[in-house]
């Protein structure tokens, strides 16, 4: 038990220092976790809502939740790949496990993230909506959305280590991607066939469980929650056994 509280102590004060180190000397500071989202929704609902006419109930709300949830996914993995490299003199003078870095650098999002939740609230309050009981899913899909991040960053760690053409990869695949997530569009606009291979994506799975759970009022059904639950693990789970098979044989070669 002290050893856990020793790992998330040193988890929490890693990821506090890159996210004040983040902003540190900039002029607008903390301003720019909140100004990405809102710019993109700004974009996107103009020409989605007034351009192509999507006509999606509540559309403000439904776009900025979706926006919310994948900027966490794409940012905290974008920087994990990077967290190995970034301490490697860290790394290399003490014996700080690099499961340890790998968590801090998603948890350094993870407070964006959370900040980003809170000011979606805001909105959503401000546009006359209100909550049920269903909302008490949300912590539950934030939590598997946590766990997917991580999972997958213990995938794409190792391989960025051994080709750093991964980061540009991972940023061009994060682009495929977006698309194929239903941030802008309902998924019920694929094609009936393909849905089922659709849904096979877990970041589509939790964004559309999380509005329905907040914006629509109702429990997304336990089958498809629990068939969310199991990608997620399975995903945890591979990305945790390649990441201790390799992680450390490349942390001891930088």
């Amino acid at each position: 038990m002290s050893r856990l509280r020793h790992y998330i102590n040193l988890v929490y004060e890693l990821s506090w220092l890159d996210f004040k180190l983040k902003y540190y000397g900039s002029v607008l500071g903390l301003f720019w976790s909140f100004l990405k989202p809102f710019m993109m929704l700004a974009i996107l609902y103009v020409v989605f809502f007034y351009f192509l006419e999507v006509g999606i109930p509540d559309y403000q709300v439904y776009l900025l939740l979706g926006i919310v949830f994948w900027n966490f996914f794409a940012d905290a993995t974008k920087d994990s790949t990077t967290s190995i490299t970034a301490k490697t003199g860290l790394l290399q003078k003490t014996n700080l496990s690099p499961i340890i870095v790998v968590v801090s650098a998603i948890m350094h999002s993870f407070w964006t993230f959370i900040i980003n939740l809170a000011i979606f609230f805001v909105f959503f309050f401000a546009f006359g909506h209100h909550l049920s009981w269903s909302i008490l899913m949300l912590p539950v899909f934030v939590m598997l959305t946590m766990l997917l991040t991580v999972g997958v960053s213990f995938l794409i760690v190792p391989l960025y280590m051994r080709f750093r053409d991964l980061g540009h990869i991972w940023d061009i695949f994060l682009q495929m991607l977006f698309w194929a997530t239903p941030i802008v569009y309902q998924y019920t606009s694929v094609p009936e066939e393909y849905v089922r291979w659709y849904l096979l994506n877990p970041v589509a799975r939790l964004i559309v469980d999380a509005r329905n759970a907040t914006i629509y009022n109702f429990f997304p059904a336990a089958e498809q929650i629990l068939i969310t639950t199991a990608i997620v693990l399975v995903t945890l789970a591979v990305g945790w056994a390649v990441f201790k098979r390799y992680g450390q044989e490349f942390v001891e070669q930088l």
